[in-house]
């Protein structure tokens, strides 16, 4: 049986980038636990619809899918 999923809008700041995009959660599930998840097999957070503006250059990429390594990660927002 499939998980329903929520599409859950963010915007995620590293010390190079300010990455935009849709994190998919399962049903019953928070950010905070996709965040906090200790194993290295989820170091990485899928993003889809992403678009990456590097914090020095001003440039824009966009991507449907991307995988943020975690451990980069200094800021998650949440976009309403």
């Amino acid at each position: 049986m499939k998980n329903k999923n929520e599409q859950l809008k963010v915007t995620i700041f590293t010390p190079q980038h300010k990455i935009t995009g849709q994190i998919h959660l399962y049903e019953n599930s928070r950010l905070s636990d996709i965040l906090n998840t200790e194993s290295l097999a989820k170091d990485f957070l899928p993003i889809t619809l992403a678009e990456i503006t590097d914090l020095k250059s001003g440039n824009i990429v966009t991507a449907n899918f991307i995988s943020v390594n975690k451990h980069h990660i200094e800021l998650v927002l949440e976009d309403i």
